[in-house]
This record gives C-alpha cells, sequence and structure tokens, in this order.
C-alpha cells in the first residue's frame, strides 16, 4: 500500500482562466467517488501521478498522490489553462518535504534532502524533536526552518508570496 503525499496548489495567473479550474477538479472527485480510483484531467498525458481525493475550495487545491508530488501533472494543468503556480508537498514517512513554483514554463523545486531530516532527531521520552539544542513539539516547524533556509541560498530568488 502506497504512502500519500499532500499537496497543496496555490494557482497564480488570470483571474479568468482561474475561474475554470473549479469545474475541472469537481468532475475529478465526482469520478474519483464513482471509480474509487486517482484521476487525472483528460488532457494530461500521464501514467502516475493520479490526483486522490481532490478538493478545490476558497481557489486553493488540496489532493493526495501516491508517493510523491506530481510536478508533471501540475505543469501540464497550469499549461492547459495559462496559469502558474506555488505548491507545497509532503509525505513524511518517505522524507519527502517541499515547494514547487511553476511560472512562464520555469520550475523551481526546492525539497529537503536525507541530510536535512538528519540534522534533528526525536526524543522518545518527552515526545520532542531536538534540532540545534532546542526542543520543538512539531517537527513541522523544524521542516519550515529549514525549508525557509535552503530558499533563502537560491540564486534564483525563490521566494513567493502566499
Amino acid at each position: 500500500m502506497a504512502n500519500f503525499c499532500c499537496n497543496t496548489v496555490h494557482f497564480i495567473g488570470n483571474a479568468t482562466n482561474k475561474k475554470k479550474l473549479p469545474e475541472l477538479f469537481a468532475a475529478m472527485a465526482e469520478k474519483e467517488t464513482e471509480t474509487q480510483e486517482g484521476q487525472l484531467p483528460p488532457f494530461v498525458e500521464a501514467t502516475e501521478g493520479y490526483m486522490f481525493q481532490t478538493a478545490l475550495e476558497d481557489g486553493v487545491l488540496f489532493y493526495q498522490t501516491k508517493w510523491s508530488p506530481n510536478l508533471n501533472v501540475m505543469k501540464q494543468i497550469a499549461d492547459h489553462y495559462g496559469l502558474g503556480f506555488h505548491m507545497s508537498y509532503d509525505e513524511l514517512g518517505n522524507m519527502v518535504y517541499g515547494e514547487a513554483f511553476y511560472e512562464n514554463g520555469k520550475l523551481v523545486d526546492v525539497f529537503l534532502e536525507d541530510s536535512d531530516f538528519e540534522q534533528y532527531e526525536y526524543q522518545e521520552d518527552t515526545e520532542d524533536y531536538l534540532f540545534e539544542g532546542e526542543l520543538y513539539e512539531s517537527d513541522y516547524d523544524i521542516l519550515e526552518i529549514l525549508m525557509e533556509r535552503k530558499k533563502a541560498t537560491l540564486e534564483h530568488g525563490f521566494m513567493v508570496a502566499w
């Protein structure tokens, strides 16, 4: 059984084009309910990256994929509608945690590597995480710190305001 990667996407670009997305994702969610299978938009060419539990809420897309994010699928959706996107994703069971930004045909994918995950450890006795001499209740707080550091070191200027 696959571990599921949680994906959150904010589409960017023309408001008229973004208004076309609810119909697409609602149809995909309905078809998933009927078939009990993950879905891809009909115009996407892919053999993997199926989307599960797709929901568009207040312009933000939430869905799951098996194991890892489906950046190729998201690029095809964005291109089809003339949009870009900012995506965050995680599947901590496989040490997958990152963010991707796509605009004007350029994809920047920033993700944590094994060495990043090795920078902190779980303290069973206190049920906290130890990172740089400090205890944290959640590993997500640490992961955000590590991501911000990684993004700050990029030459591309990958800084997106939500």
